[in-house]
Protein backbone atom coordinates (compact mmCIF):
# COMPACT_ATOMS: atom_id res chain seq x y z
CA UNK A 1 0.00 0.00 0.00
CA UNK A 2 1.16 3.55 -0.91
CA UNK A 3 2.66 5.82 2.14
CA UNK A 4 -0.11 8.72 1.17
CA UNK A 5 -2.96 5.51 1.41
CA UNK A 6 -1.94 4.19 4.63
CA UNK A 7 -1.73 7.18 6.29
CA UNK A 8 -5.53 7.93 5.26
CA UNK A 9 -6.15 4.75 6.30
CA UNK A 10 -4.60 4.95 9.88
CA UNK A 11 -6.37 8.59 10.25
CA UNK A 12 -9.49 6.77 9.25
CA UNK A 13 -9.45 4.64 11.55
CA UNK A 14 -7.96 6.41 14.53
CA UNK A 15 -11.40 8.92 13.89
CA UNK A 16 -13.47 5.58 14.16
CA UNK A 17 -11.74 4.23 17.25
CA UNK A 18 -12.38 7.91 18.66
CA UNK A 19 -16.27 8.24 17.81
CA UNK A 20 -16.87 4.87 18.57
CA UNK A 21 -15.74 5.99 22.70
CA UNK A 22 -17.85 8.46 22.56
CA UNK A 23 -20.84 7.07 22.01
CA UNK A 24 -20.59 3.47 23.21
CA UNK A 25 -21.37 3.15 27.02
CA UNK A 26 -18.61 0.78 28.96
CA UNK A 27 -19.86 -2.38 30.78
CA UNK A 28 -19.89 -1.67 34.27
CA UNK A 29 -17.21 -3.18 35.99
CA UNK A 30 -16.89 -4.71 39.73
CA UNK A 31 -13.42 -2.56 40.40
CA UNK A 32 -13.30 0.17 37.90
CA UNK A 33 -11.98 4.09 38.11
CA UNK A 34 -13.61 6.97 35.87
CA UNK A 35 -11.51 9.03 34.07
CA UNK A 36 -12.35 11.74 31.43
CA UNK A 37 -10.50 13.18 28.99
CA UNK A 38 -11.52 16.69 26.86
CA UNK A 39 -9.48 16.88 23.95
CA UNK A 40 -8.50 20.37 22.53
CA UNK A 41 -11.20 22.33 20.84
CA UNK A 42 -9.02 23.96 18.62
CA UNK A 43 -6.92 20.54 17.20
CA UNK A 44 -8.98 17.85 15.70
CA UNK A 45 -8.55 14.29 15.46
CA UNK A 46 -7.24 13.35 11.92
CA UNK A 47 -3.87 13.62 11.70
CA UNK A 48 -2.81 17.20 13.58
CA UNK A 49 -0.26 15.36 16.30
CA UNK A 50 -1.68 17.38 19.91
CA UNK A 51 -5.06 15.23 20.27
CA UNK A 52 -4.14 12.15 18.57
CA UNK A 53 -0.43 12.31 20.95
CA UNK A 54 -3.02 12.43 24.12
CA UNK A 55 -5.09 9.43 23.05
CA UNK A 56 -2.34 6.94 22.23
CA UNK A 57 -0.95 7.69 25.79
CA UNK A 58 -4.73 7.04 27.19
CA UNK A 59 -5.58 4.37 25.30
CA UNK A 60 -1.98 2.76 26.33
CA UNK A 61 -2.93 3.36 30.28
CA UNK A 62 -6.40 1.51 29.12
CA UNK A 63 -4.63 -1.42 27.84
CA UNK A 64 -2.61 -2.02 30.76
CA UNK A 65 -5.66 -1.19 33.07
CA UNK A 66 -9.01 -2.47 31.39
CA UNK A 67 -10.96 -1.43 34.41
CA UNK A 68 -10.81 2.27 33.79
CA UNK A 69 -14.25 3.62 32.77
CA UNK A 70 -12.91 5.83 29.87
CA UNK A 71 -14.79 8.89 28.84
CA UNK A 72 -13.76 10.70 25.35
CA UNK A 73 -15.25 14.40 25.05
CA UNK A 74 -14.09 16.86 22.06
CA UNK A 75 -15.91 19.58 22.75
CA UNK A 76 -16.85 22.05 19.46
CA UNK A 77 -16.02 25.40 21.23
CA UNK A 78 -14.85 26.58 24.63
CA UNK A 79 -18.33 27.28 25.67
CA UNK A 80 -19.77 23.62 25.14
CA UNK A 81 -16.30 22.40 26.70
CA UNK A 82 -17.13 24.95 29.72
CA UNK A 83 -20.29 22.68 30.32
CA UNK A 84 -18.82 19.36 30.15
CA UNK A 85 -16.28 20.97 32.76
CA UNK A 86 -18.20 22.18 35.13
CA UNK A 87 -20.74 19.07 35.18
CA UNK A 88 -18.04 16.92 35.78
CA UNK A 89 -16.70 19.33 38.59
CA UNK A 90 -20.20 18.72 40.59
CA UNK A 91 -20.53 15.07 40.46
CA UNK A 92 -16.93 14.33 40.51
CA UNK A 93 -15.89 11.85 43.66
CA UNK A 94 -12.48 11.45 44.71
CA UNK A 95 -11.26 8.23 42.91
CA UNK A 96 -12.35 10.21 39.32
CA UNK A 97 -9.61 11.84 37.62
CA UNK A 98 -9.94 14.69 34.54
CA UNK A 99 -7.45 15.41 32.10
CA UNK A 100 -8.07 18.37 29.95
CA UNK A 101 -5.72 18.64 26.80
CA UNK A 102 -4.37 22.13 26.34
CA UNK A 103 -3.38 25.36 27.82
CA UNK A 104 -7.14 26.76 26.19
CA UNK A 105 -8.92 25.04 29.26
CA UNK A 106 -6.56 27.25 32.27
CA UNK A 107 -9.51 30.29 31.96
CA UNK A 108 -11.93 27.43 32.64
CA UNK A 109 -10.60 25.98 35.26
CA UNK A 110 -9.74 29.34 37.36
CA UNK A 111 -12.95 30.66 36.90
CA UNK A 112 -15.19 27.32 38.07
CA UNK A 113 -15.30 25.61 41.78
CA UNK A 114 -13.36 23.07 43.45
CA UNK A 115 -13.89 19.43 43.13
CA UNK A 116 -13.53 16.05 45.03
CA UNK A 117 -11.87 14.66 41.89
CA UNK A 118 -8.07 15.26 40.58
CA UNK A 119 -7.76 17.48 37.15
CA UNK A 120 -4.94 17.48 35.13
CA UNK A 121 -4.38 20.61 33.25
CA UNK A 122 -2.25 20.07 30.20
CA UNK A 123 0.70 22.44 28.76
CA UNK A 124 0.52 25.14 31.08
CA UNK A 125 3.46 26.66 32.49
CA UNK A 126 2.69 27.46 36.04
CA UNK A 127 1.09 25.94 38.88
CA UNK A 128 -2.82 26.46 39.66
CA UNK A 129 -5.64 26.65 42.17
CA UNK A 130 -5.83 23.23 44.48
CA UNK A 131 -6.75 20.44 43.63
CA UNK A 132 -5.94 20.99 39.70
CA UNK A 133 -2.20 19.76 39.07
CA UNK A 134 -0.39 21.12 35.81
CA UNK A 135 2.05 19.51 33.32
CA UNK A 136 4.34 21.27 30.94
CA UNK A 137 5.83 19.82 27.73
CA UNK A 138 8.67 22.76 26.60
CA UNK A 139 8.90 22.30 22.74
CA UNK A 140 11.52 25.27 21.92
CA UNK A 141 14.05 23.38 22.64
CA UNK A 142 13.24 20.39 20.54
CA UNK A 143 12.63 22.94 17.87
CA UNK A 144 15.82 25.02 18.29
CA UNK A 145 17.64 21.24 18.15
CA UNK A 146 16.14 20.79 14.71
CA UNK A 147 16.73 23.81 13.42
CA UNK A 148 20.33 23.89 13.90
CA UNK A 149 20.81 20.39 12.15
CA UNK A 150 19.15 21.55 9.19
CA UNK A 151 20.89 25.04 9.19
CA UNK A 152 23.55 23.77 6.11
CA UNK A 153 20.24 23.34 3.74
CA UNK A 154 17.76 26.65 2.77
CA UNK A 155 14.37 25.87 4.94
CA UNK A 156 11.10 26.65 4.50
CA UNK A 157 9.15 26.95 7.61
CA UNK A 158 5.44 26.79 6.91
CA UNK A 159 3.28 27.72 10.17
CA UNK A 160 -0.66 26.99 10.49
CA UNK A 161 -0.86 30.29 12.62
CA UNK A 162 0.25 32.48 14.50
CA UNK A 163 -0.57 33.31 18.07
CA UNK A 164 -0.25 30.09 19.58
CA UNK A 165 1.48 29.33 21.97
CA UNK A 166 2.47 25.70 21.36
CA UNK A 167 3.06 26.20 17.32
CA UNK A 168 4.87 29.30 18.44
CA UNK A 169 7.05 27.93 20.56
CA UNK A 170 8.16 25.46 18.19
CA UNK A 171 8.26 27.36 15.06
CA UNK A 172 10.26 30.51 17.22
CA UNK A 173 12.94 27.15 18.41
CA UNK A 174 13.49 26.28 14.42
CA UNK A 175 14.07 29.64 13.40
CA UNK A 176 16.41 30.79 15.92
CA UNK A 177 18.30 27.21 16.19
CA UNK A 178 18.60 27.57 12.05
CA UNK A 179 19.77 31.49 11.94
CA UNK A 180 21.99 31.24 15.19
CA UNK A 181 24.00 28.57 13.54
CA UNK A 182 24.57 30.57 10.62
CA UNK A 183 21.43 28.88 8.07
CA UNK A 184 22.63 30.00 4.24
CA UNK A 185 18.62 31.06 3.66
CA UNK A 186 14.92 30.39 5.05
CA UNK A 187 11.60 31.70 4.43
CA UNK A 188 8.36 31.85 6.59
CA UNK A 189 5.10 31.27 5.40
CA UNK A 190 1.34 31.27 7.67
CA UNK A 191 -0.94 29.66 5.91
CA UNK A 192 -4.03 31.16 8.03
CA UNK A 193 -4.58 34.12 10.42
CA UNK A 194 -6.87 31.68 12.66
CA UNK A 195 -7.04 27.82 13.41
CA UNK A 196 -8.57 26.96 9.92
CA UNK A 197 -4.55 26.96 9.03
CA UNK A 198 -4.45 23.54 10.79
CA UNK A 199 -6.47 21.96 8.49
CA UNK A 200 -5.50 23.63 5.10
CA UNK A 201 -4.23 20.29 3.50
CA UNK A 202 -4.96 21.06 -0.35
CA UNK A 203 -3.77 24.23 0.74
CA UNK A 204 -0.09 23.87 2.20
CA UNK A 205 0.37 21.03 -0.66
CA UNK A 206 -0.45 23.87 -3.18
CA UNK A 207 1.93 26.24 -1.49
CA UNK A 208 4.82 23.97 -2.26
CA UNK A 209 3.92 24.53 -5.96
CA UNK A 210 4.65 28.27 -6.35
CA UNK A 211 8.04 29.68 -6.67
CA UNK A 212 7.71 32.62 -4.21
CA UNK A 213 7.80 29.96 -1.50
CA UNK A 214 10.83 27.49 -3.61
CA UNK A 215 8.48 25.14 -4.41
CA UNK A 216 8.98 22.88 -7.37
CA UNK A 217 12.15 24.53 -8.06
CA UNK A 218 13.47 24.40 -3.86
CA UNK A 219 15.84 20.67 -4.44
CA UNK A 220 18.00 22.01 -2.00
CA UNK A 221 16.68 22.68 1.01
CA UNK A 222 13.89 21.15 3.84
CA UNK A 223 10.34 22.16 4.22
CA UNK A 224 9.43 21.81 8.49
CA UNK A 225 5.52 22.24 8.56
CA UNK A 226 4.43 23.08 11.82
CA UNK A 227 0.62 23.72 10.96
CA UNK A 228 -1.23 20.82 12.44
CA UNK A 229 -3.35 18.29 10.08
CA UNK A 230 -2.44 20.32 6.90
CA UNK A 231 1.17 19.41 7.22
CA UNK A 232 -0.06 16.09 5.49
CA UNK A 233 -0.38 18.42 2.23
CA UNK A 234 3.69 18.60 2.72
CA UNK A 235 4.75 15.46 3.46
CA UNK A 236 2.29 14.47 0.35
CA UNK A 237 4.41 16.64 -2.09
CA UNK A 238 7.36 15.96 -0.52
CA UNK A 239 6.49 12.10 -1.02
CA UNK A 240 4.82 12.34 -4.86
CA UNK A 241 7.84 15.57 -5.56
CA UNK A 242 11.27 13.68 -4.17
CA UNK A 243 11.05 16.44 -1.81
CA UNK A 244 12.46 16.62 1.47
CA UNK A 245 10.82 17.51 5.16
CA UNK A 246 11.19 17.50 8.56
CA UNK A 247 8.65 15.50 10.93
CA UNK A 248 7.40 17.89 13.75
CA UNK A 249 5.25 16.17 16.52
CA UNK A 250 5.47 12.70 16.20
CA UNK A 251 7.53 10.43 14.09
CA UNK A 252 6.06 11.23 10.71
CA UNK A 253 7.85 8.54 8.42
CA UNK A 254 4.48 6.93 7.67
CA UNK A 255 4.01 10.04 5.84
CA UNK A 256 6.84 10.54 3.45
CA UNK A 257 10.07 8.05 2.92
CA UNK A 258 11.85 11.22 2.22
CA UNK A 259 11.51 12.61 5.65
CA UNK A 260 14.93 12.13 7.36
CA UNK A 261 14.31 12.72 11.20
CA UNK A 262 11.18 13.78 13.01
CA UNK A 263 11.60 15.63 15.71
CA UNK A 264 9.23 14.03 18.56
CA UNK A 265 7.23 15.58 21.38
CA UNK A 266 6.21 12.59 23.29
CA UNK A 267 2.95 14.33 25.23
CA UNK A 268 1.07 10.48 25.15
CA UNK A 269 3.70 9.11 27.54
CA UNK A 270 3.10 11.94 29.82
CA UNK A 271 -0.12 11.15 29.66
CA UNK A 272 0.14 7.51 30.49
CA UNK A 273 2.52 8.39 33.25
CA UNK A 274 -0.24 10.24 35.09
CA UNK A 275 -2.78 7.81 34.59
CA UNK A 276 -0.90 5.04 35.85
CA UNK A 277 -0.20 6.97 39.08
CA UNK A 278 -4.05 7.62 38.90
CA UNK A 279 -4.66 4.18 38.97
CA UNK A 280 -2.10 2.97 41.55
CA UNK A 281 -3.70 6.06 44.08
CA UNK A 282 -0.26 7.78 43.84
CA UNK A 283 -0.75 12.11 44.55
CA UNK A 284 0.07 14.36 41.59
CA UNK A 285 2.81 16.94 41.52
CA UNK A 286 1.44 20.10 41.96
CA UNK A 287 3.24 21.29 38.14
CA UNK A 288 5.65 19.39 36.48
CA UNK A 289 7.73 20.54 33.27
CA UNK A 290 9.32 17.96 30.42
CA UNK A 291 10.96 18.04 27.30
CA UNK A 292 14.60 16.99 26.39
CA UNK A 293 16.23 16.79 29.29
CA UNK A 294 13.53 14.43 30.69
CA UNK A 295 13.20 12.10 27.08
CA UNK A 296 9.99 13.58 26.14
CA UNK A 297 11.40 15.45 23.64
CA UNK A 298 14.09 13.71 21.35
CA UNK A 299 15.09 12.83 17.53
CA UNK A 300 13.60 9.83 15.48
CA UNK A 301 15.50 9.12 12.24
CA UNK A 302 13.43 7.37 9.70
CA UNK A 303 15.55 4.73 8.19
CA UNK A 304 13.92 4.68 4.87
CA UNK A 305 15.10 7.77 3.96
CA UNK A 306 18.82 6.38 3.78
CA UNK A 307 17.38 3.28 1.96
CA UNK A 308 15.34 5.20 -0.82
CA UNK A 309 17.92 8.16 -1.81
CA UNK A 310 17.98 7.68 -4.93
CA UNK A 311 14.93 10.22 -6.43
CA UNK A 312 16.52 12.64 -4.18
CA UNK A 313 19.15 15.12 -4.81
CA UNK A 314 23.02 14.72 -3.53
CA UNK A 315 23.21 15.14 -0.02
CA UNK A 316 26.22 16.06 1.88
CA UNK A 317 24.57 15.45 4.99
CA UNK A 318 24.46 11.34 5.84
CA UNK A 319 23.14 9.66 8.45
CA UNK A 320 25.87 9.60 10.48
CA UNK A 321 26.47 13.60 10.05
CA UNK A 322 22.86 14.08 10.92
CA UNK A 323 23.50 11.87 14.59
CA UNK A 324 26.71 14.04 14.86
CA UNK A 325 25.04 17.32 14.86
CA UNK A 326 22.84 15.93 17.06
CA UNK A 327 25.11 15.19 19.40
CA UNK A 328 26.77 19.24 19.00
CA UNK A 329 23.60 20.54 19.51
CA UNK A 330 21.79 18.69 22.01
CA UNK A 331 23.54 20.66 25.04
CA UNK A 332 22.79 24.02 23.60
CA UNK A 333 19.55 22.94 23.14
CA UNK A 334 19.30 21.58 27.06
CA UNK A 335 20.08 25.72 27.58
CA UNK A 336 17.60 27.09 25.36
CA UNK A 337 14.78 24.82 26.63
CA UNK A 338 15.71 26.27 30.46
CA UNK A 339 16.02 29.46 29.22
CA UNK A 340 12.43 30.10 27.37
CA UNK A 341 9.29 29.79 28.89
CA UNK A 342 7.84 26.75 26.51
Amino acid sequence: MASRDRKYVVLFLMAAFFMACENKQPAPQVSTKDLTVVFATTSGMTGDGYNELVLQGVMASVKAHPDISLHLLKPDSLGEARQQIETWLKEADPTQALILCGPEFEPVVAETGSTEGRILLLDCHSPHRKGVSTALLKRYGGGWLAGAMIHELRMLLIKGLNGDRIIDAISSGVEDGYRENDGPEYQVVVLAEGYEGLSMIDEAFSLMTHDSVMGLGFTDGVFVPVCGMARLGTFSFSQNYYRVAIGVGEDCAIYSDNIPFSILYDLGAIVTEYINRWWQDESWPEHETFGLATGHVRIAYNERFYLSVGGLPEWSIGRDAWRTMEEQYTPIALEKEVSHDY
